[in-house]
Formats: structure tokens, C-alpha cells, sequence
């Protein structure tokens, strides 16, 4: 009896272990639920892509998901396929200075690219063709480098922030630029859904301006205790999205400019951050090497991926939701920069557009502007030293719309 009492009461310690063991990673795992998961990941554990020769400065997704482009100080745009291989579609050269910023049309027929040549310049995208991209037209319209491009959600207007305080409203219909003039640089601009507010941050300023169309100031959201390096609105309008150098990235409400909450998880500047169409998760890269998946709705971080000896200079979430694109430099490399696709392990969301947007031009449209400020004129300038003349369509325009013909073409190098 003594013998089984001593291997009931072993056998009782063991179980009991085995709980308190149990329990234990119990807590572990709900507790890495709720502050989110750190990887402390190996650089050559994901995909990475170098084809340029200069830093990173922008990079996105195209709507369909299937391209990853990116733009450089090494003044190019590089149009990459989104997949195992990463190759290059095209390569777009002959930028006077680096590439800041790209954007899409929802439709992803339209692409827009500026820089420190300040020239606004349009794209055709479509991938049924030899070529992805193909130049259309080229704006004058900037007195100072361009920093930042929004195409509008009704793919009518555009928006350029410059380097000169300028925030300008390009219609596409009217070919009409409606500027609001500032006098310090602009590090940041994101535009509400409904374009009837803009909020601008400037260089050496950590303050945040609300204006609305008529250039008024409706807003001003202070918190941040240094410049701004990126701003985004959620599609329901309530809240503004702002990254900053002071290492954080904080959520506000924009009905009485009031911060309302602060993610700290980064040890250093806070470079760029990306949303999804829906306004449900939030990505950021900072020079810490580290991108931080967050859930906007429940305000928590769902993950860190830590890539050491690198810093992130720019990041963009798929429209599936499933990747993230981080333009990453190696820390003391000059002669190598691209970007890792990371995943997010978030359920895919179904990607679709809306059908092929086409500006219908007004009777104020004419082929060429000219006033004080801007000029506005179809590009005669070519991208890249060499190029071929395509074979030129005719379509017969309705009463309302202009067509553009295309008589040049941007440099194609097929890369294996």
C-alpha cells in the first residue's frame, strides 16, 4: 500500500507540473496575442529584390497586385512582377534627380511619378502590351522639387506637394491647377476621400494643418515633437493617420483634432506607413530596421519583423492584404538598394477595380495652358536614351474629349 501511495502522489506531482506548464504557455501565447508577435527574423528568410544602385525612396503596389514599382535616388522607376522571381518588367530612366513619389489610379490604367525635376508625369499601365508603362503627358506645373502625389479617389484630380510650400489641385478635365500656396517646404500631405479637406505638414514643423478646398485653415493637430514624415486618412473620414522622426505613429480624430491613440514600438525615425483601401490595418518602416503590422480597428500591433542591419525607407501593403513591400537599404552598402516582400499572415482579401476610368475633357480644356505660374503641355521629352516609335491609332474623339497620341516610348530593358 505504502509503495502505490508513493507512485500516486509521484504520478500527482508530475500531472501537477504538467498543468502548471500548460497554464504557463497558456499565458505566453495569449499574452503574444495581445502585444503582437516580434520576429527577430534572418534577412535571406524572405525575398529580396535589388535592382537599384541608390536608396529606395518610394514603393507600391499596383492595384492588381501583380507589379511592385519603385523609384530611387539613382532617378529611375523599376516595374518588378510580384512574384517568386521579382522580375523586371521595365526600367524607366532619364529623371533629372531622385524619384519621391508614385501613384496609381484605382482602375490601375493611370501611374503618376514626380521628383526633384518637379515634372508631374503620366503613365499609361497595362500590362496587355510589350510595355507596362508608357509616358503620356508631362507636366510643367511645380516651382520646386515634388515631394509627394495623390491621385484622387475619382482618378479626375491629382494632387502635388512640393518642396516650394505649394500644395496644388490638378483637374484633369478642366487641365486646371488650383493651387494653395505655403512658404516652407511640405514633408507630408494626405487628402479625405471626399476632397474637401487636405492636411499638410511642412518641413521643421511637428504640427499637422487641416485646410479645407478654399485654402482655410480648419485644424491644427499638435502632439508630435518632430517632423512629419508621412500622413493617411481612413476611408470613413474620422481619423488622420501621421508617422513622424520622433519614432512614433499616432491615430487622431479629426472632428476635434485630438490625438487618440500613440504606437511607440520603434527605436528611431519613423519613415513611411501604408493602409489597406478598407482602413483595417496599418504598416510601418522605420530606420530601426523593424516594420510593424497593426490593426487599426482594435488599435494593437498584430506583428514586428525586425530586419537587422537594414533601415526601411518606405513600405506598402498589398491590396490582398497578404505582403508587404519594405524598401530596405543594408546598413553602410552604397551600391545595392531593393526591397523585401514579407508576409503578413492576414486572410487574402479579393482584389477588384472599377472599370477603366476616362477623363472627359470640358470646353475649358484646351491643348495648352499657359498663366503666370504654370505651364501645362503634352511631354516632348523622352524617358531614356533610346526608344522606338509605335505604331500610331486613330480614334475618332467624342465632342467632349481629347485624345492624346503618343508619339514616343519609354525604354524597355528585359532583364532574365
Amino acid at each position: 500500500m505504502a509503495k502505490k501511495s508513493v507512485i500516486k502522489s509521484l504520478a500527482n506531482g508530475y500531472f501537477t507540473k504538467i498543468s502548471i506548464l500548460a497554464n504557463f504557455m497558456r499565458h505566453l501565447v495569449h499574452t503574444l496575442i495581445f502585444f503582437g508577435f516580434s520576429v527577430y527574423a534572418q534577412v535571406d528568410s524572405f525575398p529580396y529584390f535589388a535592382n537599384h544602385t541608390d536608396d529606395i525612396t518610394t514603393i507600391i503596389f499596383s492595384p492588381t497586385s501583380h507589379y511592385v514599382v519603385t523609384g530611387s535616388w539613382d532617378q529611375t522607376i523599376v516595374i518588378q512582377k510580384n512574384d517568386s522571381v521579382g522580375s523586371v518588367a521595365q526600367r524607366i530612366e532619364g529623371y533629372k534627380g531622385a524619384v519621391n513619389s508614385i501613384a496609381f489610379s484605382r482602375d490601375g490604367y493611370r501611374m503618376i511619378a514626380g521628383g526633384q525635376d518637379g515634372n508631374l508625369n503620366f503613365y499609361e499601365f497595362n500590362d496587355s502590351f510589350f510595355q507596362v508603362a508608357t509616358l503620356d503627358t508631362s507636366l510643367t506645373i511645380a516651382q520646386g522639387q515634388i515631394n509627394r502625389l495623390i491621385f484622387g479617389p475619382g482618378m479626375r484630380t491629382v494632387f502635388s506637394a512640393g518642396y516650394d510650400g505649394r500644395f496644388l489641385t490638378y483637374d484633369l478635365a478642366k487641365e486646371k491647377v488650383i493651387p494653395l500656396n505655403g512658404k516652407h517646404p511640405i514633408s507630408a500631405a494626405a487628402v479625405a476621400i471626399d476632397r474637401m479637406s487636405y492636411f499638410i505638414a511642412n518641413e521643421e514643423s511637428a504640427d499637422i494643418n487641416q485646410f479645407d478646398i478654399f485654402g482655410k485653415t480648419i485644424n491644427t493637430f499638435s502632439g508630435h515633437t518632430s517632423d512629419i514624415t508621412d500622413l493617411m486618412v481612413t476611408v470613413d473620414r474620422k481619423y488622420l493617420i501621421s508617422s513622424s522622426k520622433d519614432k512614433t505613429v499616432r491615430i487622431w480624430d479629426i472632428a476635434n483634432a485630438k490625438e487618440e491613440t500613440k504606437f511607440e514600438e520603434h527605436n528611431w525615425e519613423v519613415t513611411d506607413i501604408d493602409m489597406d483601401p478598407f482602413g483595417q490595418f496599418l504598416v510601418t518602416g522605420g530606420l530601426d530596421g523593424k516594420v510593424n503590422l497593426y490593426s487599426i480597428k482594435e488599435r494593437k500591433k498584430l506583428k514586428t519583423i525586425i530586419l537587422q542591419n537594414h533601415k526601411i525607407n518606405a513600405v506598402a501593403l498589398s491590396p490582398d492584404n497578404t505582403s508587404i513591400a519594405a524598401a530596405a537599404q543594408p546598413n553602410g552598402e552604397t551600391n545595392t538598394a531593393g526591397y523585401f516582400i514579407l508576409p503578413t499572415n492576414l486572410a487574402a482579401r479579393k482584389v477588384s477595380s472599377p472599370p477603366r476610368f476616362v477623363v472627359k475633357k470640358t470646353k475649358e480644356a484646351t491643348n495648352k495652358i499657359e498663366t503666370k505660374n504654370y505651364k501645362i503641355e503634352q511631354s516632348t521629352e523622352t524617358r531614356g536614351p533610346a526608344y522606338n516609335t509605335p505604331q500610331k491609332k486613330h480614334f475618332k474623339p467624342k465632342k467632349d474629349e481629347r485624345i492624346i497620341e503618343k508619339t514616343e516610348q519609354i525604354e524597355v530593358r528585359i532583364e532574365n
